[in-house]
């Protein structure tokens, strides 16, 4: 069995949960057994996983596995199915709820939307008006956590509930001398025992431990780690009571100068893993070009490291008619990536002006999340350089198929990547590129002068003229799709899961020892 280890699953999903889904498909497909796990709370979890294609039978969540709560059928509470006091008034807000004892506010019932009316929470007010109790609601029917407030309306405790109202799990907010938070976990009757934890990874070091013991009491016994969130999860890992296989996924640029590969600081969310290499059966890297990088600095003749790209083109992709070429938006030019800043939307901004000044039909269109301030920031820029006529901000779409199959031309200005998802796809979309020759990816994807151009980072002047120069020949563009369909098939469900195998026949090696 494979665990493929995430922090988080979350509607606007990165391109590492991107890949990870298309991961667990992979593995379905070989029939290799392979779930994905997660730690993080959150109510609407079995919305968003269902929404992507997850079956809750390959999903194993901290919270609904102490909660009893991994095979729940879905159950729309509405208004109507609360206790309320018949008596108490009911005063709407919006398509939210008040209600009253008199003059006082007893309960607050939150609703999802105006369409979606069921119940998301039912907040508890005292006689002074105090707010002392949030109740909310699981997305498949049952109170899943009820979250107590102190007198300065801090959260003190937060009790995460089984299906029938007992506690799993009682998590503990103090503050100690010096003003900072502290959280403790309290485990009720799990198994029949009581449980304390000092911290989160505690918890989940205890929660993996427990994956490991049912998983011996299955027929498949063997039990192998990939993951994909080391900064987040690599200490719970490493200090588990039982010792399995364990790999750390790479899913961008590991250093933060790929000037100095040897030396540079480590990018934070590899430093730890990374500074524990020892401690790992394997390191995945997605590009040859990382996994000769990391060797000359890592290398320690016992964790392998593997070369295993994380892009994938289903097989039905590659089976699909390809779309005609003037059928796409005459002049459209996309960018699908967050909104941060090592994507360089900027330098896009600024490459645009020239663009538009010598086609003034073209248009750019941005897709993606905002991370932090970015997004405001490069708005402004697009208002200050008088572009808001060309340049629109789509935001995050689940239908990115879409958005290539309908556009001309995708670019990635990046300066540091892993091997970009969103160049696969576009590719596998007959989609041509103009990408930064940066560490790593865009080399691997893009065949420069057949499929798309590749620039030198920070060349805005560059970049402007790629641009301009497949826009300026309709005809070239033509035949650069017709080549990024073909040229796609590198990164066939075949081509990768032959990759993964030799990852999955040292499991076996291992297991054998």
């Amino acid at each position: 069995m494979f665990y493929f280890l995430n922090d988080n699953i979350q509607r606007k999903k990165s391109g590492i949960e991107h890949a990870q889904i298309k991961r667990l498909n992979l593995f379905n497909q070989f029939e290799v057994p392979a779930k994905i796990v997660t730690r993080q709370f959150a109510t609407n979890l079995h919305e968003v996983t269902r929404e992507a294609g997850i079956d809750d039978s390959q999903l194993i969540n901290l919270y609904d596995y102490f909660q009893d709560a991994r095979k729940i059928n879905k159950t729309a509470v509405m208004i109507q199915d609360l206790k309320i006091d018949s008596s108490w008034k009911r005063v709407a807000d919006g398509f939210n709820y008040n209600f009253y004892r008199d003059k006082q506010r007893m309960l607050y019932v939150r609703r999802h939307s105006e369409t979606d009316k069921r119940i998301e929470n039912v907040q508890y007010f005292d006689h002074f008006g105090k707010l002392l109790k949030v109740d909310w609601y699981d997305f498949r029917g049952f109170i899943s956590v009820e979250q107590v407030y102190d007198w300065d309306d801090h959260i003190a405790t937060e009790n995460y509930l089984r299906p029938n109202g007992t506690i799993a799990i009682q998590k503990t907010h103090l503050v100690n001398r010096r003003g900072k938070e502290l959280q403790t976990y309290h485990l009720f009757d799990f198994n029949g025992t009581d449980y304390q934890f000092n911290d989160f990874d505690e918890l989940t070091r205890f929660f993996y431990d427990r994956l490991v013991i049912d998983q011996q009491q299955e027929v498949d016994q063997s039990v192998n780690l990939i993951i994909d969130r080391v900064y987040e999860l690599g200490w719970s890992v490493v200090h588990m009571e039982h010792r399995v296989f364990r790999a750390i996924q790479l899913h961008n640029d590991h250093v933060n100068n790929p000037e100095d590969m040897l030396h540079s600081t480590l990018n934070y969310n590899y430093m730890w893993g990374l500074n524990h290499f020892a401690d790992w059966d394997g390191v995945i890297c997605l590009t040859t070009q990382q996994q000769k990088d990391v060797t000359d600095r890592f290398e320690n003749g016992t964790t392998k490291i593997y070369q295993i790209p994380g892009p994938i083109v289903p097989a039905e992709t590659l089976a699909a008619s390809p779309i005609k070429f003037e059928q796409r938006i005459p002049y459209n030019v996309v960018m699908v990536a967050r909104l941060s800043p090592e994507k360089q939307q900027d330098h896009l901004i600024k490459a645009w002006q020239q663009v538009v000044a010598k086609f003034p039909q073209a248009t750019l269109d941005f897709w993606g999340y905002e991370n932090g301030d970015t997004g405001k920031k490069l708005k402004e820029q697009v208002k200050q350089a008088q572009l808001n006529s060309s340049i629109t901000f789509r935001g995050y779409t689940d239908d990115v198929a879409k958005v290539y199959d309908t556009a001309q031309l995708l670019i990635l200005p990046s300066r540091a990547e892993g091997l970009p998802l969103s160049l696969v796809e576009a590719q596998s979309h007959g989609l041509p590129i103009i990408a930064n020759d940066i560490k790593y990816g865009p080399a691997d994807v893009v065949i420069d002068g057949q499929n798309g151009i590749l620039t030198q980072n920070g060349d805005v002047d560059g970049l402007a003229g790629a641009i301009i120069s497949l826009l300026g020949d309709q005809k070239k563009l033509a035949q650069f799709s017709q080549h990024a369909y073909e040229d796609s098939a590198r990164f066939s469900e075949a081509n990768v899961m032959k990759k993964w195998q030799t990852l999955i026949d040292d499991t076996t090696k291992k297991e054998g020892q």
